[in-house]
């Protein structure tokens, strides 16, 4: 190529959002809920389409969860990633057995599938010594090794466990008190969120509003670049995403600052609503979930759930 002729990246479009509920198209639906992918199915059925658990679909769907032919193989591999003992540094940034864990969580998988049961033992016990700290009155240092931890638990199914009470808690006090706010707020955000509205102290209710507040009139605009590309974050760092879906389990509502954002995340879903896997999952895995660069199952059910949250949704081209 001559050295005179440079090649220069065209910023990506933003696309008006429309005036009504987000439109899509019928046989986008159909391949989300396709049974060449049941765990994509069965995640769609309860997150999207919102079947109770009594739903003879989603009861169905959820009994061939691990014949997906991801978990088939990843499953077996979890228990060589998990860490054993307790971190050299309560700071510590996620570790790979933790991230792998909330990937199978966001496949679909739960506290029934005993692979996953055997994390959070081990989870439990390697955060420990943090847990204990807390309940004495203690604020231990904790980075978003122990927040993705909390995370996980939470999923899998301690939303009434005292020790994990009392651990939102403290991230609650961290995160409005700290003077390191460097760290997005979306992590914070999706384990807050975790707790029952009945069980929310005033401090977790503060700090969700705080955070909601944060992500609105700072980190919205500020995540562009390559974390704008849309991906599974469920290590570091959060991307665009992650952080609108925060915000969504929060209840945010819509303002001009979120309506530029999901201008930017629509810009980058193709004509029938489905979006790509563009960025690497944010974990080392054994076997390949999806090709970088190809339309993404996950990646369309994460962004449907967000215009779900903000705009509805409507099905369109149905007879």
């Amino acid at each position: 190529m001559p050295a005179t002729v440079r090649r220069e990246l065209t910023p990506r479009a933003t696309r008006s959002l429309p005036s009504g509920a987000f439109p899509v198209p019928l046989s986008t639906l159909d391949w989300l809920l396709s049974r060449e992918c049941p765990a994509a199915r069965y995640v769609a059925l309860r997150d999207l389409l919102h079947r109770p658990s009594k739903d003879i679909e989603r009861r169905k769907a959820r009994q061939v969860l691990v014949r997906d032919a991801f978990l088939k193989d990843a499953l077996p591999q979890l228990r060589g990633m998990l860490p054993t003992g307790r971190p050299s540094d309560s700071a510590e940034a996620t570790d790979p057995g933790t991230s792998y864990v909330l990937l199978l969580l966001e496949l679909g998988c739960d506290a029934e599938v005993p692979e996953l049961r055997h994390a959070a033992d081990l989870l439990l016990a390697r955060w420990e010594r943090v847990i204990v700290d807390i309940e004495r009155g203690e604020t231990p240092s904790v980075g978003s090794g122990f927040v993705s931890a909390c995370r996980a638990l939470f999923l899998l199914g301690y939303g009434e466990d005292s020790r994990l009470l009392g651990a939102a808690d403290h991230l609650a006090r961290r995160r409005v008190t700290s003077d390191h706010a460097t760290d997005s707020v979306a992590a914070d955000l999706l384990v807050l969120t975790s707790v029952a509205e009945a069980k929310r102290s005033v401090a977790v209710q503060n700090a969700i509003a705080f955070c909601v507040e944060r992500a609105r009139s700072v980190e919205l605009a500020a995540l562009g670049g390559d974390l704008e590309r849309t991906g599974i974050p469920v290590g570091d760092p959060a991307d665009l995403l992650e952080l609108l879906r925060g915000m969504a389990a929060a209840g945010a509502s819509r303002s001009p600052e979120v309506d530029a954002a999901l201008s930017r995340l629509v810009a980058r879903a193709d004509h029938r609503a489905r979006w790509k896997l563009e960025r690497p999952v944010g974990v080392r895995l054994p076997v390949p979930l999806e090709r970088e660069g190809d339309l993404s199952r996950w990646v369309t059910i994460r962004a449907l759930g967000v215009m779900q949250h903000f705009l509805s949704l409507t099905i369109t081209g149905a007879p």
